[in-house]
């Protein structure tokens, strides 16, 4: 019965016309010291970003960028909690998400995380 869940995935893969590369933290030790260092778990893999809901900021307006997305890949890569996530989508616009859930991997044919892209709002000035 799995099997034809499986083959939706590989048909799913197709039409993920997104782009992310994935960061984890990973203890580096440096001078005798451990630091925790920023590495690629894998870059420019494919998938599909959902925007989920966006939120006002205190005051009733929309001066921040935040809100809840919803990422969809295969199951080929492992996100770890806590992964910073950028991603570029079909119309080439990179964000950067700072905050995922752990990948819920329980589909045969896909896999899902919530992300939380956060930042203020900022303002380009010509000249």
């Amino acid at each position: 019965m799995i099997d034809p869940f499986r083959e939706a995935g590989a048909i799913l893969g197709t039409l993920y016309r997104d782009r992310v590369t994935i960061y984890g933290a990973k203890p580096v030790l440096r001078n005798g010291a451990t630091e925790v260092k920023d590495v690629v778990i894998i870059s420019n893999y494919p998938c599909k970003i959902s925007l989920k809901n966006q939120q006002l900021s205190a005051d009733g307006q929309f001066g921040t960028d935040a809100y809840d997305a919803k990422l969809f890949l295969d199951n080929g890569v492992s996100v770890p909690a806590g992964a910073i996530l950028d991603v570029t989508d079909v119309n080439g616009n990179t964000m950067r998400y700072k905050r995922s859930s752990a990948s819920y991997t329980a589909y045969a044919s896909h896999q899902e995380l919530t992300m939380v892209r956060d930042e203020k709002a900022t303002v380009k000035i010509d000249g």
